[in-house]
């Protein structure tokens, strides 16, 4: 009689991309040298830019597709996709938004994806984490990644969704949930530095008394209208310079960076504490502060970012062995 054969189970590897909009894009240089290193994920995860590169991951699209998708968002496409409408719950109502995230997805539901795949949300009426991991893959990438205040929620039933990134920045613990023995966690938010120049905010002077001789103010009084009127046209000017400067696409802080890094520092704070016990097996963290937070135009400098970080981490991790080397790791640590 022989010795049991036991065959070695092949690791479930789970990767969970994390939140960052424009710092985001670096989780598709991470994917292409996971390509090189012949590493496939089995399970995908993500949270608001992750979950919309993790689906189109998984719905099939290889790195270098995704990275030509990223790479046609210049600046007139980003102000056509982000067009200010004031909708009453954010700035941007997200129509566009939805338009083009159906242009993207060759699959409509979660169902029909090759990786299995799921991402987060966040219910802005209670605070909740809501995962999504069935049902239309557009409502669920639509809600993870709504910004509170610049996109309007999501609402599904009696759900208003936001950004998931408020509860869950990488979800670790949604890979975990569907079966993941190893984590591969992105973590963009590591370093919410924001790089811009300040600028001087538009100031509305009150009307001086303009007219100090009192016997001419007859003579003076269509000056004085004009003058009033002049600075009632300048009010609204610096008004218009304002509103547009919501998508200003130069270096100067603006509205849309005051909110959004608010947000981020929020984010980066509780990515970290999270990690520190949802924690990953690999965790890869790009110096991404030379992106700000509507970079979308940067795509090329952002995803080699994310290439450089992860080839770093591999070469002093060795990555690739230990995952090949997985069941005696397993062994290792449980004995």
């Amino acid at each position: 009689m022989g010795f049991p054969v036991y065959r070695k189970r092949k690791p479930v590897i789970g990767l969970a991309l994390g939140s960052g909009a424009a710092k985001g894009y670096a989780h598709i240089g991470v994917l292409k040298v996971l390509e090189e290193l012949k590493i496939k994920p089995d399970i995908i995860t993500g949270t608001s830019m992750g979950a919309l590169i993790g689906a189109l991951y998984a719905s099939g699209y290889l790195a270098k597709d995704i990275e030509e998708l990223a790479n046609k968002i210049d600046k007139k496409e980003m102000r056509k996709l982000f067009k200010i409408t004031f909708d009453g719950a954010g700035l941007v109502n997200g129509e566009l938004l939805n338009k083009y995230i159906d242009s993207l997805l060759p699959v409509e539901t979660f169902n029909k994806l090759k990786i299995p795949f799921g991402c987060v949300a966040c219910n802005i009426i209670d605070g909740r984490e809501f995962n999504f991991t069935k049902g239309f893959l557009r409502d669920a990438l639509r809600a993870s990644i709504s910004i509170p205040g610049i996109i309007t929620p999501k609402v599904l039933k009696n759900y208003a969704l936001v950004d998931g990134g408020l509860v869950n920045p990488v979800p670790v613990s949604l890979c975990r949930k569907l079966g993941a023995d190893i984590v591969i966690a992105v973590n963009v938010l590591h370093t919410p530095i924001l790089k811009c120049k300040c600028t001087d905010f538009p100031v509305i002077e009150r009307i001086e008394n303009y007219d100090s001789n009192k016997d001419e103010k007859v003579k003076n009084f269509n000056e004085k209208i004009k003058l009033m009127l002049k600075q009632e046209i300048e009010v609204l000017e610096n008004k218009a310079k304002i509103i547009g400067s919501l998508l200003n696409l130069n270096d100067k802080l603006n509205i849309m960076d005051v909110i959004s890094q608010t947000f981020m520092i929020a984010e980066s704070d509780l990515a970290n504490f999270r990690l520190s016990f949802d924690k990953p097996d690999f965790l890869i963290q790009p110096d991404m502060s030379s992106i700000k937070h509507f970079d979308f135009y940067k795509s090329e400098e952002a995803i080699l970012l994310g290439e450089k970080e992860m080839w770093k981490f591999a070469a002093e991790s060795k990555i690739s062995d230990r995952l090949k080397n997985y069941e005696a790791v397993k062994r290792f640590l449980h004995r």
